[in-house]
């Protein structure tokens, strides 16, 4: 039989925790007294923090699979992941890592909350990686003998097989087993519903070992503890005005950020720690979303710009056919929001984008904008979470800059990582006296607001100037045919970098407008070095798997057109 879990958090509604927060940052005159300063608790694991919901809910439904219409109440939820822990046990799997490649499927939170209850930590694969980065993950990790993975997935799997060793592999959605892999239901079927007795620290053991999208190289390591994952889940709860006690096993949710990436993967841990109801979805379905919103009175959606961008374009959205009154918030991630689309998305609902940051070295979320600040501005990012600091320093002395100077962003806090996976030499260098270096270009005003300018690694140095791609593209933006924008810098034989723009153009204005003519309105619009000098017409543009605009893989796609 499971124990009952008794454990609470300990809210300080006085005092800042001096350990990770400078007392005297500008941001924090605006904390009200509802909200706590600090919290503090005794370390739980990622399973008993959900668990616990769970036991004070067990028959409220905990995920609505809509495309095949089925729901599991929190009780039958960990039915199956105890089952998956005892039959991961009964393998011989402890503190290792298991893998887990498929899309958002209610099988993926059964697997990964069975993983952690074997004491193994979880690491999610894209389902949309080819077969050379999965078998680099695979390698990478060193640590992963079993995999689940969907049938759809499973090729990949297979290929990878022949360069690494992996002796189970776990079939979901299949009905048949094949040669070399079990069927989920064959694996769970004799394993007994109770967790299997296992000594877990979770201020130390791994929980998530998630590979970066790789977008500088190839994919690294990062190791979360399951401290890490709790920290940055309470801290998130609880920065709104309102109470958890107060929305709790009363929301609906929707699952349709990708659980294999650290965005989707916390939102769902703190939805489930929340008592909602989750609506999942196997793909982002615009038209869909919208109806869900309208039937089940969704109150905040939280997305990545793309989907943002979907969802403005929809006829559905445009003409007003769905009743979008019940959301009062709305919360981007993952990469900037262009300022058009966020406008676009408040004359619709009457509600503004708050935008928010965070990386996958800190679980992830770092920066939000709660509804106690004094204004949502939809090119902030907003201020960091309970008991997170952050500052912007220079990135070559690492001294701290004045408001309102560029720099490098740092931050410190519960949920840092506890390092890269078989990497000290580069986790010495990124997390520095306690701070991690994020690598992201950014300020903050003297109101202590944060905005993001971009990666420095991103920088376009044309004739001695120093050029964001993101503020070009916010731009490019605002032109009435211009629906994506993808700003790169490119070698140039006379002055070694100029400025080039990759668009996406509206259907109504395909083979309507010339490269010549976006050239010249933006010179109208940007200042003088800042414009693009070249532009491209794509049908689409490269993305990571949460929508982030791929720009390595843009300049790779234009040394390629150099080489031909």
């Amino acid at each position: 039989m499971v124990k009952e879990i008794e454990w609470e958090p300990e809210f300080d509604f006085k005092n800042f925790d001096p350990k990770y927060v400078d007392p005297n940052r500008p941001w924090l005159k605006y904390w009200p007294d509802t909200v706590p300063k600090s919290i503090k608790y005794d370390p739980i694991t990622v399973q008993d923090f959900v668990r616990k919901s769970a036991q004070q809910l067990p028959n409220n439904v905990a995920i609505y699979y809509v495309p095949a219409n089925r729901k599991y109440t929190y009780r039958e939820v960990f039915w199956y992941a105890d089952k998956v822990a005892n039959a991961l046990y009964e393998l011989g799997v402890r503190k290792d890592s298991v893998g887990i490649m498929t899309g958002n499927r209610p099988e993926f939170i059964f697997s990964t909350l069975g993983i952690l209850q074997c004491g193994a930590s979880v690491s999610p694969i894209n389902p949309l990686l080819r077969q050379g980065d999965v078998t680099h993950i695979l390698k990478e990790a060193g640590n992963i003998n079993t995999v689940f993975v969907h049938r759809d997935n499973y090729r990949t799997i297979k290929k990878s097989r022949k360069s690494v060793e992996l002796e189970n592999v776990i079939l979901l959605g299949a009905k048949e087993a094949k040669d070399d892999a079990i069927t989920f239901e064959e694996f769970i079927k004799d394993a007994p519903p109770d967790p299997p007795q296992v000594k877990i620290d979770p201020q130390d053991d791994v929980a998530a070992l998630l590979f970066t999208g790789g977008t500088t190289g190839l994919p690294k390591g990062v190791m979360l503890t399951h401290s890490n994952i709790v920290a940055d889940g309470l801290a998130c709860i609880n920065m709104s005005k309102e109470s958890l006690d107060e929305n709790f096993g009363k929301a609906a949710t929707l699952a349709i950020l990708p659980l294999c990436h650290t965005f989707g993967f916390t939102v769902v841990i703190l939805a489930l720690h929340m008592g909602a109801m989750m609506l999942m979805l196997r793909s982002f379905d615009p038209g869909k979303v919208l109806e869900l919103i309208e039937r089940y009175e969704i109150g905040l959606f939280v997305g990545v710009p793309v989907m943002y961008q979907m969802l403005v374009n929809h006829p559905d959205f445009k003409e007003g056919k769905r009743d979008l009154s019940s959301l009062e918030g709305a919360t981007s991630g993952s990469a900037a929001l262009p300022p058009e689309i966020s406008r676009t998305w408040e004359d619709r609902t009457g509600t503004k984008v708050g935008q928010g940051f965070g990386l996958t070295e800190t679980s992830p979320i770092t920066h939000i904008q709660t509804d106690w600040i004094p204004e949502i501005r939809a090119e902030s990012i907003g201020i960091p979470i309970i008991n997170t600091d952050s500052k912007i320093v220079d990135p070559a002395t690492l001294e701290e800059l004045p408001p309102n100077t560029v720099g490098e962003l740092l931050i410190r806090g519960p949920q840092v990582m506890k390092g890269y996976w078989k990497k000290p030499d580069i986790t010495a260098n990124t997390i520095v006296n306690g701070w991690l270096r994020t690598g992201d270009l950014a300020r903050m005003a003297e109101d202590g607001y944060f905005y993001i300018e971009g990666r420095t690694k991103d920088i376009i140095k044309y004739k001695g100037y120093k050029v964001m791609p993101r503020e070009v593209e916010e731009k490019l933006y605002e032109h009435p045919a211009i629906m994506e924008a993808g700003v790169v810098g490119i070698p140039d034989p006379n002055i070694g970098e100029t400025i080039k723009a990759f668009i996406v153009l509206r259907k109504e204005f395909r083979d309507k407008i010339t490269e010549s003519e976006i050239i010249d309105w933006a010179k109208e619009k940007l200042a003088g070095y800042k414009y693009p000098r070249k532009v491209e017409f794509l049908t689409s543009l490269p993305r990571t798997p949460v929508g982030k605009i791929f720009r390595r893989k843009l300049r790779e796609l234009e040394e390629k057109k150099s080489q031909a």
